[in-house]
């Protein structure tokens, strides 16, 4: 499957994305992600997935992914409820951002 790309402008805590409905069960198996201007820029997000995008969701990962690279950026491979069953949206939520980070830019591969 290709990789899943969200470009998010001026990320703030509690922004939230809905990236896809799952049409079959999918895997989250890299995130790769990199920031973009901002003075010592850093964000935090969460991949989240559930039946129902007002509740909170499952999160891929135990802790939020941090990103803080303006150059080379940074990937995650380890998830620890990387299945997303058919039917199920994923969503990024940021949970801390700091440094005016310009951009926000994350890459999913799901297979």
């Amino acid at each position: 499957m290709t990789p899943l790309v969200l470009s998010m402008p001026s990320p703030l805590v509690n922004d939230r994305r809905l990236l896809l409905r799952a049409p079959q069960v999918l895997t989250i198996s890299r995130v790769d992600a990199v920031l973009t201007g901002g003075t010592s820029p850093s964000v935090s997000f969460s991949l989240r997935h559930g039946a129902d995008v007002s509740a909170t969701g499952t999160a891929a990962t135990t802790d939020p992914i941090t990103v803080t690279s303006t150059t080379t950026g940074s990937a995650s491979t380890i998830f620890q409820s990387p299945t997303i069953p058919s039917g199920h949206w994923l969503w990024l939520q940021v949970t801390a951002a700091s440094g005016s980070p310009l951009g926000l830019t994350v890459s999913i591969e799901l297979q």
